[in-house]
């Protein structure tokens, strides 16, 4: 890749996002929700929500232009990496869609974020940053089709529902609630969550051009199942090594210990990065 068609799409990257930022506002306006408005008047939360959406098309871009051919003219590599940041935009709207009724389910998330509720602010930019990192390794195959990049993206949402709902059957309190509440302390595990999930699709999709779909299907289900099971091993060790003297339960309920709950999610990221470095 030459200088000048490197510096030809860093400037498509910048439109795209660009063009990424001005649909969703649009969107959101015809819901009522006045972005610009609200983080003029400091809206952290809903600044937080647009930072997570903006860098998962960003993520999903890059995936596109990782996967244009080698030999391909400029204009033509321009144009199917555009189409891709456009497909980008658009399942990045569906992921925000998902999160909301079946991760987020029973919480308003659009009177959340306006009361500047920072713990489904920060689920919400997880769901995107997690949403990017597996478009970024669909897209990543030039020889994928629109319809097997749009299939492995069904397949995350699905993974990304199910691992949450998951975790929170293994919680003795309401996260969902906690969430609702504006703990904060309960809405970085779940964020960490859907990260190692992005993650590991990711590297899981990322891999050699010549695996197959099944062989891509495969490893992605060793990865997860082995990052699940890390993800559970970490909370037991957090439980009884990193903090000794108080259930991480209690200290995200009871103490709402910011803290602590940053400290799970961040677990489960490196679970995910463990399995994907070592087994990858």
């Amino acid at each position: 890749m030459t200088l000048l068609f490197a510096l030809g799409l860093m400037a498509e990257a910048l439109l795209i996002l660009l063009a990424a930022k001005l649909v969703r506002d649009a969107f959101l306006a015809l819901r009522g929700t006045q972005v610009n408005a609200q983080i003029v008047a400091g809206g952290l939360a809903t600044a937080v929500t647009q930072a997570g959406y903006l860098v998962g098309v960003l993520l999903g871009f890059l995936g596109a232009v990782a996967g244009v051919a080698r030999g391909e003219g400029f204009f033509a590599g321009a144009a199917g990496v555009a189409v891709a940041g456009l497909v980008a935009i658009v399942l990045q709207l569906v992921a925000d869609q998902v999160g909301d009724r079946l991760i987020f389910r029973g919480i308003d998330d659009e009177a959340a974020i306006k009361a500047n509720n920072l713990a489904i602010a920060v689920g919400k930019a997880a769901v995107s940053v997690a949403t990017g990192l597996v478009l970024r390794g669909a897209m990543s195959d030039p020889e994928a089709t629109l319809l097997g990049r749009v299939g492995w993206f069904a397949v995350a949402q699905a993974v990304m529902v199910l691992s949450v709902v998951a975790y929170c059957r293994l919680t003795p309190y309401d996260d969902l609630k906690e969430i609702a509440g504006n703990n904060l302390a309960a809405g970085f595990p779940i964020a960490g969550i859907l990260l190692a999930v992005g993650f590991v699709m990711d590297t899981a999709l990322t891999g050699r051009p010549s695996d197959s779909t099944a062989e891509a299907a495969l490893r992605t289900a060793e990865f997860l199942g082995l990052n699940l099971l890390l993800i559970y091993a970490l909370r037991v060790l957090g439980d009884l090594v990193l903090l000794p003297k108080m259930k991480l339960a209690q200290a995200i309920v009871d103490h709402k210990n910011v803290g602590a709950g940053l400290q799970e999610g961040v677990s489960f990221v490196l679970a995910s990065l463990l399995v994907t470095f070592f087994l990858s």
